[in-house]
């Protein structure tokens, strides 16, 4: 591995460098008010306690049907108008709250936003999968992730000074943030059309006269229907838990009380960022499939440890659940930029925009099945029963990755198999070792 983690960046075209700088800073403006939807509307606004469950419904539901949308214009309109105009109505929908002071003002911010954010996503990671190597497009989406923790965490942390101890009233206070986080996206629909005004849509031409795939012909494809519903399971194992069935498991039993919490919370962010920081180009030399399969065996651990910890009170139980969480953020930052890259590398160019699309739905709809899930399953036996299939899932996924391996391309499964230094050797003797501890 290179001595400077960063050099990876120099690697990048133009293009992909001004991506992430647009994302950086889209994503600080993310975090600005991130944890605070609903304690704003119904603290600040003072509105019924239905509102802000509706409203996260309601923006959820809209992204999920918006991203489809998105992901077929996409496959038939080149990307620079399409991403200012998401950008455009993501930045419109998040300063909409800013003014929402009755509940039909709230659920309508939450339609144009989640209409707007279901494009932004889709649309960044169409613009990596422009890159013109694999090994940059799977770099691209390691910094990418990155970049999304970190700039989200330290929007987090202003946002919340800000809230707390900012001029004028409380009120005033919040609605500046969403105002701010609006302006982010502007800012960033301004940079595209005026910085990037040739961007053209991927395969030319060419692509755009043999017709684009539909939705139907993507699921058809037996490995991207697999990696897509792998990428959900991922997602409701990690994403969907994090903020729900993990502190819902810790705190029911007091194991862990609110700064433990809190700590574990901290844990994730740091993890995730130093996770790329030093392994996101080494991990391009091991094998796709075997990250996946390593994943599965550290959030199966993970999840092994946060059951012990919800059984144990006090420091003990903090540390367990903190190892759980390292390992949980170990994984994430791991897998889900090298699916994404995968996915993107299976794809036909005519239907980037669609397969980019069904990976949003596909994190989506484990982000929120996640909930749904610990809130059926946390009632019973203190919560025993939703952590051990959690254990399940995680070696589930643990499976898929070495099964994985038989079907997938070998370019694809592994796209950068010369690295350039002696860190060859390493990458290689972990991709045997990760095969051996898989299930």
């Amino acid at each position: 591995m290179s001595a400077n983690p960063f050099a990876v960046v120099r690697e990048f075209s133009p293009r992909t460098r001004a991506v992430l700088a647009v994302n950086a800073v889209n994503s600080f403006g993310g975090g600005l008010v991130l944890p605070f939807l609903w304690i704003y509307l119904s603290q600040v606004r003072g509105l019924a306690s239905w509102v802000p469950a509706a409203t996260l419904a309601v923006q959820a539901a809209t992204a999920v049907a918006g991203g489809l949308v998105w992901g077929a214009v996409l496959d038939r309109v080149a990307p620079r108008p399409v991403v200012t105009l998401v950008m455009g109505v993501a930045g419109v929908g998040t300063a909409l709250y800013a003014v929402a002071t009755t509940a039909p003002l709230a659920l309508t911010a939450a339609v144009v936003y989640g209409l707007g954010i279901s494009g932004v996503g889709t649309v960044m990671r169409y613009l990596y999968a422009g890159a013109a190597t694999a090994r940059e497009r799977g770099l691209a989406f390691s910094a990418d992730y990155a970049v999304f923790n970190a700039m989200t965490g330290l929007g987090v942390l202003v946002g919340g000074v800000a809230a707390a101890s900012g001029p004028g009233s409380r009120a005033a206070r919040f609605m500046a943030l969403y105002v701010a986080d609006g302006a982010t996206f502007l800012m960033a629909g301004a940079t595209f059309l005026l910085l990037l005004p040739r961007i053209e849509r991927t395969g030319g031409a060419k692509k755009a006269a043999e017709g684009s795939v539909g939705y139907r012909e993507v699921l058809g494809q037996r490995s991207l229907a697999v990696l897509l519903a792998t990428l959900t399971l991922c997602s409701l194992v990690s994403y969907g838990q994090l903020r729900s069935g993990l502190p819902g498991y810790l705190t029911a039993g007091g194991a862990v009380g609110a700064e433990g919490l809190s700590g574990t919370f901290a844990v994730n962010i740091v993890v995730a960022v130093v996770t790329q920081v030093l392994l996101g180009e080494r991990v391009q030399r091991v094998r796709r499939s075997t990250v996946l399969g390593v994943t599965g065996v550290l959030w199966a651990a993970a999840w092994a440890l946060v059951l012990i910890a919800g059984r144990q009170h006090g420091t003990a139980a903090t540390v367990l659940a903190m190892a759980g969480v390292l390992l949980l953020s170990v994984g994430e930052a791991l897998v889900f930029p090298v699916v994404t890259a995968l996915l993107n590398d299976l794809a036909d160019d005519r239907a980037r925009g669609r397969v980019n699309a069904m990976l949003s739905v596909a994190v989506s709809t484990g982000s929120v099945a996640g909930p749904l899930l610990a809130g059926i399953a946390l009632p019973h036996a203190h919560g025993l029963p939703l952590v051990v299939l959690l254990v399940a899932a995680s070696a589930a996924v643990a499976v898929v990755g070495p099964a994985l391996r038989r079907v997938l391309p070998k370019d694809a499964d592994l796209p950068d198999p010369h690295p350039a230094d002696s860190g060859a050797d390493a990458g290689t003797a972990l991709d045997a070792a990760a095969v051996a501890a898989t299930p």
